[in-house]
């Protein structure tokens, strides 16, 4: 469906909703509050080709998910126009169940969505609900790198929240991240405690001001993330990766497409709650991690059928340039990583960069030397001098092995980079590390070292 000016509303609960009774009792519940907006039709995937009545509501269960709930499409044509959705969590319980509703936003009245939103988090227990309307332009496409929803998903709350919303309601893990007394002291049009574990904050009088005072909202957006604290809110400095699984390097002929891992749930770089999902009869809630140090300390794989690097979770893929390729979601000159700081308002001090380069020499131990001897003119000016710690230049395996590990030592603090080059017969793969704020450096060479002896050629 295609609406003029749209309005979202979107309400995320902890529970799964895979339980029929739970499934049935939500939509109940929205067709009890929108008797003036009940879908026409319905289904489980497009088109929608089931005739929708209250009364049917509980045979709404699909054939092949062994009496669990599923996903249901609702829609109706007439005024009010309006898509429906209701969502259980995912099938590894990993999410929030849903319920998202979209409607014209000249049709539907604002304060009746408004008192939905407030009764169903309360009622239901949900952890947050949100209203705002597509303001015509896009988010910035470094928060997710992919996907376009003004509406954020489960996997994106986890790692930070995208933009403070016009209406929103923050339910008990935000009440417990933010704290009550804040919450209440927003400097906002309306700001409403439903209870001691839910807070409803409105920008403005009329939601439509998101299209006809866009600088106003936006401002007011800005001031609201800095009372509640700019660290639980996506920025551009502190930015990585959550959805892409992939870079395809442009240096390369073959061998293009290198593999990365999907980020761990939670990284906790941006203040966020742990959110505690509730399991059902049908479904396993995921549990949010109790350890983060260990939960990070998990180790990914990287590469491609030919060689491989293992990082822990700490280590961030950022986002590509999207200013040079915007249409582009995987194409780079180089992939780049960064280290989670220990705090979020401490600058990244430790990166990751994997670049590659066809070739087509023949002599493969000269070129190898020539690249020791390039690597260290590459290097950036120093403060001092540079000071080799280490390097190498030997076949491993069936193919040569570069390294250079060199230090300066500047005023406050040493600057470290480490180089390991694996040369395969038509191609060159770099790996480079570097340590910005070295106060040891054993400390430095624990983070490094496990890094670059993992770095190799498969089956080596």
């Amino acid at each position: 469906m295609k609406f003029k000016r749209p309005i979202h509303c979107k309400i995320y609960t902890p529970i799964m909703l895979r339980n029929p009774q739970d499934f049935f009792m939500r939509v109940h519940h929205y067709c009890d509050h929108f008797s003036d907006m009940l879908p026409e039709k319905c289904g489980f995937w497009s088109p929608l080709k089931i005739s929708f009545t209250p009364e049917m509501i509980e045979s709404l269960i699909p054939e092949d998910r062994g009496g669990a709930a599923d996903r249901l499409y609702c829609q109706r044509l007439k005024k009010p126009r309006c898509h429906v959705q209701f969502s259980p969590s995912s099938i590894h319980g990993k999410s929030h169940s849903e319920e998202y509703i979209c409607a014209e936003l000249g049709q539907v009245d604002q304060n009746k969505l408004i008192e939905y939103i407030k009764e169903t988090t309360v009622k239901y227990m949900a952890d947050l609900a949100i209203i705002d309307a597509n303001r015509g332009k896009e988010p910035d496409p470094l928060i997710i790198e992919g996907w376009r929803d003004i509406t954020p998903i489960t996997l994106q709350l986890k790692h930070w929240l995208p933009d403070m919303y016009w209406g929103v309601v923050f339910g008990k893990p935000y009440v417990d991240l933010f704290g009550l007394n804040i919450l209440m002291s927003v400097p906002a049009y309306r700001v409403e405690k439903l209870s001691d574990h839910a807070v409803y904050i409105q920008l403005s009088e009329f939601v439509d001001d998101v299209f006809e005072k866009r600088d106003y909202i936006d401002e007011q957006r800005e001031i609201l993330k800095q009372h509640l604290g700019n660290d639980a809110f996506w920025s551009n400095e502190k930015s990585y990766v959550i959805n892409i699984d992939y870079r395809v390097l442009k240096g390369l002929s073959e061998h293009t497409v290198i593999h990365i891992p999907l980020q761990t749930n939670y990284t906790d770089v941006f203040r966020v709650p742990h959110f505690k999902f509730i399991s059902d009869t049908y479904m396993q809630a995921e549990i949010a991690p109790v350890n983060m140090e260990e939960y990070l300390s998990e180790i990914k794989q990287i590469g491609t059928d030919d060689w491989e690097v293992r990082v822990s979770q700490k280590w961030l893929l950022r986002p590509f340039d999207t200013s040079v390729d915007y249409d582009s979601y995987g194409d780079v000159e180089e992939i780049s990583f960064f280290y989670k700081p220990d705090g979020y308002d401490l600058p990244v001090d430790k990166e990751l960069f994997i670049g590659a380069w066809d070739h087509s020499v023949q002599d493969i131990q000269e070129y190898a030397k020539n690249i020791l001897v390039n690597l260290k003119s590459a290097y950036p000016q120093s403060e001092t001098k540079w000071e080799c710690i280490e390097q190498s230049v030997q076949e491993v395996d069936g193919v040569y092995v570069v390294l250079l590990d060199q230090i300066d030592q500047q005023q406050h603090n040493i600057f470290r980079i480490v180089s390991k080059v694996l040369i395969f017969p038509n191609y060159v793969v770099k790996l480079t590390f570097m340590d910005y704020w070295v106060d040891r450096l054993d400390v430095s060479k624990e983070i490094s070292d496990p890094i670059m002896d993992s770095f190799k050629k498969i089956g080596g």
